[in-house]
Parts: C-alpha cells; structure tokens; sequence
C-alpha cells in the first residue's frame, strides 16, 4: 500500500524478534555455501533493505556485536541480486516446514490476553517438543499462570 501511495517504508524487526540468527542447519548451511563469511543477520537486514522503497530499516540489538554486525552490513549497502533473493526463498521454505508455530516470542499478544497466559513461553514449549525438561517447565509455569488449556480463544 506503501508503494502505491508513493509513500517510503520503513522495516521493523527485520531479524523477527531475533529468530532469523539461530536458522534450522539446512537453512544456515545453505547462506554459509553463497558467503560463508556473513552472519545470518546480515542475510535478514540486506533482505528487508533490498525491497523497493524502503527508507530505513529497524533493527533490536543487544550487544556491541550485534551494533559492529548491522553498521558492516549496512555501511557499504549492496542490495541482493537475484541469485540471492532465490537463496533467501529457499531458506524461507526451509524455515516455514520447521516451524509448528511462526511465533517469534515479542509478548504483544500477552498484552491483549484477558486470561494472562504466558503465550510465547507455551509457544515455545510446544515448537520443541514433549521432552522432559519442557514438560518440567510448563509445570512450574503453571504454578504461577493460567495453563495453556485456559485458553478462550479470543484470538
């Protein structure tokens, strides 16, 4: 809508929430056999610049690292070319076939939860499995927040 209105965009959370820097292997494998030099951050940030119109893109970071990391990708900006736009499509399939829930643990949804379940933290539970330590976890949630089965399904 952006774009047609003539309007500049502006990305927020390119790196989704900090999930796009720890990839399934596949995915990761596949970035570090076209550069194996850059992180997989940088991958997500030139990604989100690279589209028509984009003004600026908004980055979360945590640590002098991650600063260094984004300043070094956006410094001497190259937008993706083709090849690595397939790339970025591909990693994108692999990524989506490994997620049971696309949720990337911001807590908005909490916010808006008339029952106060901790959402992400069950989200989270359930993408890794039924092991013992998850089953352990979600016990000693529960002990201070409404189980996951509370759920009205307010949306």
């Amino acid at each position: 809508m952006a774009r047609k209105h003539d309007k500049p965009v502006i990305v927020m959370e390119p790196i989704k929430g900090g999930t796009l820097v720890n990839l399934p292997k596949k995915a990761e494998q596949l970035f570090r056999s076209c550069d194996p030099v850059v992180s997989n951050a940088s991958w997500a940030l030139r990604f989100a610049a690279s589209h028509e119109g984009v003004m600026m893109v908004l980055s979360g970071m945590n640590s002098m690292e991650q600063l260094e990391d984004n300043i070094r990708t956006m410094k001497d900006f190259r937008p993706m070319n083709e090849e690595e736009k397939a790339l970025c499509a591909q990693a994108a399939r692999i990524i989506q076939g490994e997620l049971t829930i696309p949720c990337t643990g911001c807590g908005y949804c909490t916010v808006q939860c008339p029952r106060n379940i901790p959402i992400p933290e069950y989200f989270a539970l359930f993408q890794h499995g039924y092991m013992t330590t998850q089953m352990v976890y979600y016990y000693n949630l529960t002990q201070t927040h409404p189980k996951a089965g509370d759920c009205i399904g307010c949306r």
